[in-house]
């Protein structure tokens, strides 16, 4: 677990918090475009070796974030900050929060995958220094790969 102002980052283990995860705000992530927002498919992308974590101000849920080392990098995805939290700097602490993280576990890339349409992403990506790839996730042609050289 991470706290960084009174932001908790903690990482889903259980049934329970992968359903509080769910069911905070069904509605602030069903927009997500690379998986269904559903808690099976949360339980997938944990068996697909994601960490799925959940980001928190004073025990409400503001944002999941998915990670997952492979290569040497750390490979990112997230949701939108639920909207009556935004404009506080949370995503702003997400990435400062993958990159203690890679550098802690020794990493030397981190990808970020976004959607070709999510612009206010693209801009935070751009403004941390993160390059697009050209490389997409998966079958989804939608989702844009990103990354930063740490």
């Amino acid at each position: 677990m991470t706290e960084q102002t009174n932001l908790v980052i903690k990482e889903c283990e259980t049934q329970d918090e992968l359903e509080s995860l769910y069911n905070f705000n069904i509605n602030a992530f069903a927009d997500m475009q690379d998986f269904e927002w559903t808690v099976d498919q949360l339980k997938e992308q944990k068996l697909n070796g994601w960490s799925v974590l959940s980001v928190q101000v004073d025990k409400d849920v503001v944002a999941a974030i998915f990670l997952k080392i492979e290569n040497k990098a750390l490979l990112t995805k997230n949701t939108a900050i639920k909207i009556n939290y935004q404009g506080n700097g949370f995503s702003h602490l997400i990435k400062e929060f993958y990159e203690e993280y890679a550098r802690e576990n020794k990493l030397t890339r981190i990808v970020n995958f976004c959607a070709e349409d999510n612009f206010r992403m693209i801009s935070l990506n751009e403004g941390h220094d993160y390059t697009k790839t050209g490389n997409i996730l998966d079958s989804n042609k939608h989702i844009k790969e990103w990354e930063k050289h740490i």
